[in-house]
């Protein structure tokens, strides 16, 4: 039995509107859900012990602060409808988190009524794999972080076409300056991040590029999915 709180599905989507996600970002959020929840049940099916609410509550809320990563000078490319409300919203929790990147301002807003949930949210970062101690210690950080790593906007793709699309986006947010050390960090989380991934599915009977949005759906259809997020 768990020891540690976690919200249920009305307090997630009372945050969900709180943070005025962003539709794109839900979207996004959802696909990582899914991706997250079919994991950890098949490792349960395996007899592995893994707290599937807390993976799915986790990639739920993920990116429940991502909107303080992204510049908020052109809404343009925000899926419609955008509203004043929510470019209010968004420019006040960029400005109230300014020091922090989005897994850390996530972590900060959940953590005390939430620690566990907070701590597993804020292991999704793309460098988390390098944490010496405290770093994806848990199948349930594992996966999160995983989910996230093939959640392609909406989309579940292969990692490799996954990292490739992040790096692609990171080159142009970075000075060119700097590309051979980000190249050079990259290349090691990316190993990092594949054996991972080999990690998790040594425990199933189901190749990694086979985990589609059609697998995941037949799966969840079949077994039930706990609740519909949208």
């Amino acid at each position: 039995m768990r020891d540690y709180a976690l919200p249920n599905h009305d307090e997630c989507q009372a945050m969900i509107q709180q943070c005025h996600l962003p539709l794109h970002i839900l979207r996004h959020s959802e696909a990582v859900r899914r991706m997250g929840v079919f994991l950890a049940r098949r490792l349960v099916e395996k007899g592995i012990a893994v707290d599937v609410d807390l993976v799915e509550r986790a990639c739920l809320l993920h990116d429940l602060f991502r909107v303080c990563d992204c510049p908020l000078e052109d809404f343009s490319w925000f899926e419609p409808p955008v509203t004043e409300a929510d470019k209010a919203k968004w420019r006040r929790l960029k400005e109230e988190n300014s020091e922090h990147r989005h897994e850390e301002a996530a972590h900060a807003f959940l953590r005390d009524r939430y620690p566990v949930l907070a701590e597993t949210i804020r292991q999704h970062k793309y460098t988390a794999v390098l944490e010496a101690n405290g770093g994806l210690e848990s199948w349930e950080a594992k996966l999160v972080y995983y989910a996230d790593k093939r959640a392609m906007h909406d989309k579940i793709v292969p990692l490799k076409d996954r990292l490739e699309e992040a790096h692609r986006r990171s080159a142009l947010a970075f000075p060119a300056e700097d590309a051979d050390r980000r190249v050079a960090v990259e290349r090691k989380v990316d190993g990092l991040i594949y054996a991972l991934e080999a990690e998790i599915f040594s425990q199933l009977d189901v190749a990694p590029d086979d985990v589609t949005d059609e697998l995941i759906d037949d799966y969840l259809q079949e077994k039930g999915s706990s609740w519909a997020a949208t």
